[in-house]
């Protein structure tokens, strides 16, 4: 298949936005992010020129420097993205299967939300199996949390547990 010069120019047009930046960077123009990217770049091209000149110490903390600043803002993207998915409110149907599951084990119902909000978290920073949902991964980390287990937060309930 061949590409038109023209459909070359529509796709690149369309991977930048108007700050000059790939378009996932998310960065409008005169924003925060769009100066750290421009900082970035700045810091990578003196670093080359640093390099070509033989001054690869001061090139190397360059390069460093922009390196943390990037991994920085892609980690508060990743944080952002993450407290819009648990500020999302839990639909009744989850919160009634969660309470469900809650008393059926013997543990605090509020606890149990917080687990389902940590599994729903984890899918999308540690990994998930391929074809699984969020919420089907969140449930799968209830399903499975003890308060014997160290990374769970769940905790038993004061209640009598149901049979």
């Amino acid at each position: 298949m061949k590409i038109t010069k023209r459909q070359l120019l529509d796709l690149i047009k369309e991977y930048k936005d108007s700050s000059g930046h790939p378009a996932q960077y998310d960065a409008p123009e005169g924003s925060k992010r769009d100066k750290q990217l421009d900082q970035t770049q700045t810091d990578l091209k003196r670093a080359k020129k640093l390099r070509k000149a033989g001054k690869t110490k001061q090139a190397k903390e360059l390069e460093q420097r922009a390196y943390a600043r990037r991994e920085r803002m892609e980690e508060s993207q990743l944080r952002e993205f993450i407290r819009g998915i648990l500020d999302e409110k839990l639909s009744k149907k989850t919160k009634a299967t969660l309470k469900k599951k809650a008393e059926k084990r013997g543990l605090t119902p509020g606890s149990v939300y917080k687990e389902f909000e940590k599994g729903l978290a984890a899918w999308a920073t540690s990994g998930s199996r391929k074809g699984m949902s969020q919420h089907q991964w969140a449930h799968a980390r209830v399903n499975s949390a003890t308060p014997s287990k160290d990374w769970a937060v769940v905790k038993k309930s004061k209640a009598k547990k149901k049979k």
